[in-house]
């Protein structure tokens, strides 16, 4: 009867260090630790394609702003010419007005009608009696008379032609002074969804390895074992005298 039960607290004993140890390692689940890795790299390549992308499109706009940048350099310059244009147009002007000579200004005249240039030149002096003062004209075929009007209207046109020109230039100023706000609008709220993501991903990826770590070492469930071992000694301690005693 005895060794019955010598028999029975062994198998019980073994029992429970099998149930034990089955507690302990079924917190270590091999299955979750190969997802929590398998999305940790998934995660990882998710980011390497977007800092990818985000490096193409900053190269990208790198390349966009360098033209940017050179277009102004070339519309900068055109501005300055149309001052220039329009400084030397009044420093010319004032140049005819200040002619006195008749020479001096029926030269200026050839030059800037050349089809005058090979015509017979006229001059008459006409009296004003109310003025008391005579006056010298030149003479001119009389339909010659339309080229000078339509030149004043080239120059009325042209002159209108320029203030809208002006208008628009001044107009697109502004809607590039627009875009470049909402360009650098843009640009901030990239640099801080960029921010909150590295951020994120920092927190997530240390706390997909701690999570790691603690289910390759999960806590260990003892359940008193030194306790158990001591009485499990004194079970056989005391069941192996009984059966000395008994023989």
């Amino acid at each position: 009867m005895l060794k019955k039960t010598l028999v029975a607290v062994s198998v019980f004993a073994v029992l429970l260090l099998i149930a034990l140890s089955w507690l302990t390692a079924r917190y270590v689940d091999q299955e979750e630790i190969n997802r929590a890795r398998l999305e940790m790299q998934q995660l990882r390549a998710s980011r390497d394609s977007i800092l990818t992308v985000v490096a193409f499109k900053d190269s990208l706009q790198q390349l966009l702003q360098e033209k940017i940048d050179e277009k102004q350099v070339i519309v900068a310059n055109l501005r300055m010419q149309v001052d220039l244009l329009e400084q030397r147009r009044q420093a010319d002007q004032l140049t005819v007005r200040t002619i006195r000579k008749e020479e001096e200004l029926q030269k200026r005249l050839e030059q800037t009608f050349p089809e005058m240039a090979g015509s017979d030149w006229g001059v008459t002096e006409v009296y004003n009696e109310e003025q008391d003062i005579s006056l010298r004209y030149l003479l001119i075929p009389f339909w010659f008379s339309e080229t000078f009007i339509i030149d004043h209207q080239n120059s009325l046109n042209y002159q209108a032609q320029r203030d809208k020109l002006l208008q628009v230039d001044s107009l697109q100023s502004t809607v590039i002074a627009l875009k470049d706000s909402v360009f650098t609008l843009e640009k901030q709220k990239s640099e801080a969804f960029k921010a909150g993501y590295d951020q994120a991903y920092a927190k997530y990826d240390s706390l997909n390895s701690k999570y790691i770590a603690l289910l390759q070492k999960p806590p260990q469930i003892t359940f008193g074992i030194p306790q158990w071992s001591a009485i499990l000694a004194g079970y056989g301690l005391g069941i192996g005298t009984a059966v000395l005693l008994g023989r």
